[in-house]
């Protein structure tokens, strides 16, 4: 394995983007780029959570909550 070349740039543990690794400790996140690693890796929760939300609606209390809030939402 000594014969593998070492990695000038590895991944931002916070952003995810190619940082060298001389230059990591002057690395700053760009916001928006740290919102989409994030919620890249909250995919299969929000998925999840749609799925269940989708099945609640279907319940007699989803439905009637549905139902409540067409009905006190402002016209």
């Amino acid at each position: 394995m000594d014969s593998l070349p070492h990695p000038t740039h590895m991944p931002c543990d916070d952003c995810g983007a190619s940082v060298e690794i001389g230059a990591a400790a002057a690395h700053v996140c760009e916001p928006s780029r740290r919102l989409e690693f994030v919620l890249f890796g909250l995919r299969e929760e929000i998925d999840a959570f749609e799925e269940r939300f989708t099945e609640w609606l279907a319940t007699a209390q989803g439905r009637f909550e549905q139902f409540y809030a067409r009905r006190v939402r402002p016209a």
